[in-house]
């Protein structure tokens, strides 16, 4: 979605559809010709497509009745019955896809619907009640997450190491199940969005978030439950 995530951005906006918080996020980013990760891109991908799906057309069942005789108790006759015709109009409900995300050594399937929280730790609140952003080395939203859920990701580094850093998750096995290079920008400061799910995230326990840039690594470890 090059040059369109601006415009499919603002329409959501408009539209009142998505998550307001991650749609200003990737706005601001698009408008400064920051990186945008593709999570951000399919999420934005995929409440596009939903929103200009066109609707399933109207199922029209029409039963047919028939009325009771009535005969006169005098005289016998054959009387034909008559129909009575009753219409039901059933709705299909439109499908909504639920979030997964599949990450394989094939293909990345990722469909978002779910908002960045943002958390209390590192917001400092500045005169006139306006908030500003400070980010550690690396920070997550939260310190546990289910099956399903955003995990919001963030920080900052030196940037005479790199425009590059590189962040991956590992399970409570050990096994590498999520990983991505994104730039950073010109302060140092970087965010992305990751899925609680998919292969790899099928089991409870302590998993951790790794990132490595030039001469500097950090990781945390979260909780999932599953």
């Amino acid at each position: 979605m090059p040059d369109e995530i601006l415009d499919n951005v603002k329409e959501l906006l408009n539209k009142e559809i998505g998550d307001k918080k991650v749609l200003e996020q990737i706005k601001r980013a698009a408008e400064n010709n920051e990186a945008i990760s593709n999570y951000e891109r399919n999420y934005v991908r995929k409440l596009i497509d939903d929103l200009r799906k066109p609707p399933e057309p109207e199922i029209e069942i029409t039963l047919e009745q028939p009325t009771e005789i009535s005969q006169p108790q005098e005289q016998v006759a054959t009387v034909a019955p008559q129909l009575q015709t009753s219409t039901i109009i059933t709705h299909k409900p439109r499908d909504k896809t639920n979030i997964k995300v599949l990450i394989g050594g094939a293909a990345i399937a990722v469909a978002i619907i779910a908002a960045v929280v943002l958390g209390t730790n590192g917001i400092d609140v500045g005169p006139g009640g306006s908030t500003t952003m400070s980010f550690g080395l690396l920070d997550l939203d939260q310190s546990s997450y289910d099956g399903g859920d955003i995990i919001s990701i963030s920080g900052k580094s030196k940037t005479s190491l790199g425009n590059t850093i590189s962040l991956s998750i590992e399970n409570a096995g050990g096994e590498l199940i999520w990983a991505e290079d994104i730039k950073i920008k010109d302060s140092g400061e970087y965010s992305t969005l990751a899925i609680a799910g998919g292969p790899g995230w099928e089991n409870s326990g302590t998993y951790t978030l790794k990132m490595e840039h030039g001469s500097e690594d950090e990781q945390i470890t979260f909780s999932f439950k599953n």
